[in-house]
């Protein structure tokens, strides 16, 4: 029975010059119990046996807290979505802090601000992007902002006929937070206010037609914005000025030619990194099944 795997790597004050670190699984599929953990050699790049850390309710992707020892998840299912907060045990197992009730069903990603004031989720279904401050504690609080996305590309019919944001981030002086939706081409682009706890729209940065934007990163250095098109398996690269959040298109490079995306039913791009050293971005290739 498939298994669909979310993952997220986890290294505490403590254990960052320790030889393994903590990896944890979120899991979709009816086989899956919750969220499971492993231990990540960090010499040898071996992952140790799986466990279960903490059962849990379709657990999807997975944030951490820039400074306390506590995972967020999104779980449930459409009809009964909800964001999680667990506590990061010393031997790696999870504890479940508390959970609130999620917006417009299910969500298809999950951040928390470097300030650890709030976190945001994307619902790609329901259009929209939510906020959810954080206590003190690191608990979640129910939400407090929803904002939701207008409009559709239009250009691929069954797939961007209305608003889909697909993932949520904050730009490296965390002033900003960028929203890819998939339905509309474009990278919406927040102004956040960390005294009110609230987003504003500050812009946009307008990928390729078709391209249907998934996932983003920054370049090491916060100059660049690196955009995954879902649907074109592409990456377009945007110049990026940080006092005022706005962007510049540069270049568009597909990860495969249209010979090879013809020999496989289904092609669709899944993730994007950069790598530490900045040299090299990676894309991973569904259907092709390649990186």
């Amino acid at each position: 029975m498939r298994v669909l795997v979310y993952l997220v790597f986890f290294a505490s004050s403590l254990l960052i010059h320790a030889e393994s670190v903590n990896v944890y699984f979120g899991t979709r599929g009816h086989s899956a119990e919750g969220i499971y953990r492993a231990e990540l050699d960090k010499r040898s790049g071996k992952l140790s046996s799986i466990q279960l850390a903490v059962e849990a309710r379709i657990p999807a992707f997975l944030a951490l807290h820039p400074a306390k020892e506590i995972l967020y998840a999104i779980t449930g299912d459409r009809e009964n979505a909800a964001v999680a907060s667990f506590t990061i045990e010393e031997d790696g197992g999870l504890t479940q802090l508390n959970e609130v009730k999620g917006v417009d069903g299910r969500s298809a990603h999950i951040a928390v601000h470097p300030s650890g004031l709030f976190l945001m989720t994307a619902q790609y279904g329901g259009g929209s992007v939510a906020l959810y401050p954080l206590k003190k504690d690191g608990s979640l609080e129910p939400c407090k902002q929803k904002v939701e996305h207008e409009g559709a590309s239009g250009v691929v019919k069954n797939r961007q006929r209305g608003p889909h944001p697909h993932w949520v981030g904050f730009s490296p002086d965390a002033r900003f937070a960028f929203v890819p939706d998939l339905g509309l081409d474009q990278i919406i682009i927040y102004r956040v206010n960390t005294s009110e706890l609230t987003l504003e729209k500050a812009g946009f940065a307008q990928s390729v037609p078709g391209g249907g934007p998934r996932h983003m990163r920054f370049s090491v250095d916060g100059e660049f914005i690196y955009l995954l098109n879902e649907l074109e398996l592409s990456v377009t690269t945007f110049a990026y000025e940080s006092p005022t959040g706005s962007t510049k298109q540069l270049t568009t490079t597909r990860a495969l030619s249209e010979e090879q995306k013809a020999k496989e039913s289904f092609n669709s791009a899944s993730e994007i990194l950069v790598h530490p050293n900045g040299l090299f971005v990676y894309t991973g290739n569904r259907g092709h099944d390649s990186v």
